[in-house]
């Protein structure tokens, strides 16, 4: 399945291998690693990537912030416009549904 690209970022989803094996031949294949950021909690993935030349950030730091109360600041339902859920389900539909 071909990549969801929107704008800066590009989502890649992973059919007939590992997410894991993909993002590491993203990550070696790529021509300027310095472009590339991976998101991911895993130590195995976050070593191997910065050890490509790209950078690794937690989820935590993707999201966001926590709060006061230590909970991360996200984007939540009530904060998307229904025209912007409905967008988000149809592609979802499109990309898994295909």
């Amino acid at each position: 399945m071909g990549p969801l690209d929107d704008g800066n970022i590009k989502v890649i989803f992973s059919r007939n291998e590992s997410a894991d094996l993909r993002i590491k031949k993203i990550a070696e294949l790529v021509a300027n690693p310095k472009n590339l950021i991976v998101v991911s909690d895993d130590k195995e993935i976050s070593f191997f990537i910065k050890s490509c030349g790209a950078k690794s950030i937690s989820v935590e730091e993707f999201l966001g912030s926590k709060d006061k109360a230590g909970k991360l600041s996200v984007l939540s339902e009530e904060e998307l416009t229904y025209s912007q859920m409905h967008k988000i389900n149809e592609e979802l539909k499109k990309l898994w549904l295909s």
